[in-house]
């Protein structure tokens, strides 16, 4: 059986100090909803304070740079290689310029 607990706080820091204890209680973020008068605290109240994201983004940057390095790395290899076959090539150079 489902439980539901209603609360009503006369400011913001009231409301945060609801929300943490019913995250201790063991309510997760999904079963706690808010209701603010305005925009401005709403947006304020819901700003995730604990993300991931700065952490995430560094390790897909540096997940990135490191493919494009290695990729830029063998295609450089590849023309260096074609160019030192062709000059041994017994039959010369492929083209003439």
């Amino acid at each position: 059986m489902s439980k539901a607990v209603f609360c009503i706080a006369q400011n913001i820091d009231q409301t945060e100090s609801i929300v943490n204890n019913l995250k201790d209680a063991g309510f997760s973020n999904n079963d706690i909803s808010v209701l603010l008068p305005d925009k401005s605290s709403t947006k304020d109240f819901a700003y995730e304070k604990h993300t991931k994201a700065p952490e995430g983004a560094a390790i897909g940057g540096t997940v990135g740079l490191g493919a494009g390095a290695v990729l830029g790395l063998l295609a450089g290899l590849a023309v260096w290689l074609f160019q030192a076959l062709v000059r041994l090539s017994p039959q010369g150079p492929l083209w003439v310029h």
